[in-house]
C-alpha cells in the first residue's frame, strides 16, 4: 500500500516536472530550468491534492455517518466503529514504559549520528519498532476485531527521562530483541516491510528495526519516545468490514484500504471526518501562486 502510494505520487511528480521542464528548458539557463520545474510541479500537485480533499472530503464520511446512525455493518464496505479496545489474549508490554497495551510504537532518535570512523551524520533513529496484539473493539454495533495494523500517528507520544529503572528496562529490551538492520541504502526493503505490516490481516504484528551498527546505539544521546494504547482506551477504527472474520481488514476482494486508528469516538469523530482542510487549500494556493508568479517573472526577464 505504501509503496504503491509512493510510486503513484512519484509518477505524478515526474510527469508534472517533465511538463514544466519542457516549457522552461529553452528559455532559462541550466540548472535554473530544473529548479523552477521542480518548484512549479510541487506547487501544482499540492494545490490539486488539497482541492480534491476540499471538494470530495477524506473518503470516510459515509462510513462515519453510518456508524453514527447505528446501521448494520456491511460486508466488503468501508466502516467506522468506536469503543473500548481490549486484547483477545495476553496484552503486549510496551518496551520503554513497561505498560500493558494492545499496540505500541517506539523510537530512539539521535540528535546526531556518529559512525565508527568518528564522522558525524544527520539526525535519525537508532532503533524503532511497532507491535499489535490480536484485539477487539467493543462498539455499539457489536464486537469488531482489529485485523490490520494502523500507524499510531494520532496518539500522543510519551518521552522518557533517563532514570535508572527506565534505562535498565530499555537495555534489557534491546538485548533480547532481534532487530532487522535497515538504513537509507535499504529504503526499498524498509518500504516493503511497512507494506507487509499495513497489509497484515491476522491481528498480530511486530517489527523492530535498527538503523545503525549495534555498537553505535547510544541511548544516552537519544530522545526516547513511545506511543501505546492501553486496554480499555476508547478508539475509533476505520477499515473494510469482513463479515466472515468479524473484523476490519485492509483488503477484501478487490477492495484495499489501510486500517486506521484514532483516539476517542462518537459525535466528535463524525464532525472531524466532515471537516474540509480549508487551511491546507489556502496554503497550497499561496505556494502554487508564488511559484507560478516567480516562473512567469523569470520567463519575462529571460526575454
Amino acid at each position: 500500500m505504501i509503496k504503491r502510494g509512493c510510486a503513484v505520487a512519484l509518477v505524478l511528480l515526474l510527469g508534472a516536472f517533465a511538463g514544466y521542464y519542457a516549457l522552461l528548458r529553452d528559455k532559462v539557463e541550466s540548472p535554473g530550468d530544473a529548479l523552477l520545474a521542480g518548484f512549479g510541479a510541487i506547487g501544482l500537485l499540492l494545490f490539486l491534492s488539497s482541492l480534491k480533499r476540499v471538494v470530495f472530503g477524506e473518503g470516510d464520511v459515509a462510513a462515519f455517518e453510518r456508524a453514527e446512525r447505528g446501521l448494520p455493518l456491511e460486508d466488503g464496505k468501508k466502516e467506522a466503529v468506536w469503543g473500548p479496545i481490549a486484547p483477545l489474549g495476553a496484552p503486549l508490554v510496551a518496551p520503554f514504559s513497561g505498560r500493558s497495551c494492545v499496540a505500541y510504537e517506539y523510537d530512539a532518535k539521535n540528535a546526531e549520528t556518529t559512525d565508527s570512523d568518528g564522522e558525524s551524520g544527520p539526525a535519525g533513529s537508532s532503533i524503532s519498532g511497532l507491535a499489535l496484539a490480536p484485539s477487539v473493539i467493543r462498539s455499539d454495533r457489536g464486537e469488531v476485531r482489529l485485523l490490520g495494523f494502523s500507524m499510531l500517528e494520532k496518539f500522543p507520544a510519551r518521552q522518557f527521562t533517563r532514570d535508572e529503572e527506565a534505562m535498565a528496562r530499555i537495555r534489557d529490551f534491546i538485548a533480547r530483541t532481534e532487530f532487522t538492520q535497515s538504513g537509507l541504502a535499504s529504503i526499498g526493503s524498509l518500504l516493503s516491510q511497512m507494506d507487509e505490516v499495513m497489509a497484515d490481516d491476522d491481528g498480530s504484528v511486530r517489527k523492530d528495526w535498527r538503523f545503525c551498527k549495534p555498537e553505535e546505539v547510544d541511548l544516552a544521546s537519544c530522545t526516547l519516545e513511545e506511543k501505546a494504547i492501553t486496554p480499555g482506551t476508547t478508539v475509533t477504527a476505520v477499515g473494510i468490514w469482513d463479515a466472515s472474520r468479524g473484523g476490519l481488514v485492509p483488503k477484501h476482494g478487490n477492495s484495499m484500504s489501510a486500517v486506521t486508528l484514532a483516539p476517542g469516538g462518537g459525535a466528535a469523530m463524525v464532525e472531524a471526518a466532515k471537516k474540509r482542510p480549508w487551511g491546507l487549500l489556502v496554503f497550497s494556493v499561496l505556494w502554487a501562486g508564488f511559484a507560478h508568479v516567480f516562473i512567469v517573472a523569470v520567463l519575462m526577464m529571460s526575454r
